[in-house]
């Protein structure tokens, strides 16, 4: 039947504990720490990934801030402009309409004058033609 050699069973335990041996330090140790470093490598991108992600986040939340409070800025700056705009339209009517008031005054003041003018004129004229009638009447009689 089947003959078992005890000697060749031992010579191929230690040639496969030998071989053992050799993988274990030129194959399996080597490749458990390249795996080891990798996967060290890989969670420190990770983690600076995650981080570089929180620090976006926070940027994009500083960047809304600072947009909000540039629009409140320019809503704020274009309100200004506006009320001060109207104000000195305002000042500039009022100047306006006290120019045309004093203009309206002066014409008054100068048809007035002008109207007591011609009314002494018109006197004058008129105590000249008088004399002129006496007179012709006068010399006609």
């Amino acid at each position: 039947m089947l003959d078992l050699n005890i000697g060749v069973m031992l010579i191929e335990a230690g040639v496969f504990l030998v071989t053992m041996f050799f993988l274990k330090i030129w194959l399996f140790e080597p490749l458990v720490k390249f795996m080891d470093e990798r996967e060290k490598k890989l969670q420190e991108k990770l983690e600076m990934a995650s981080k570089n992600t929180e620090e976006t986040k926070e940027i994009e939340e500083e960047i809304q801030t600072i947009l909000k409070l540039a629009r409140e800025d320019a809503r704020r700056i274009v309100e200004e402009a506006r009320l001060k705009a109207t104000e000195e339209a305002e000042k500039l009517k009022a100047i306006k309409v006290k120019e045309i008031e004093d203009a309206k005054e002066s014409l008054r003041l100068q048809l007035q004058k002008e109207k007591e003018d011609m009314v002494k004129e018109l006197l004058k004229e008129k105590d000249e033609i008088k004399s002129l009638i006496e007179n012709k009447i006068r010399n006609a009689a």
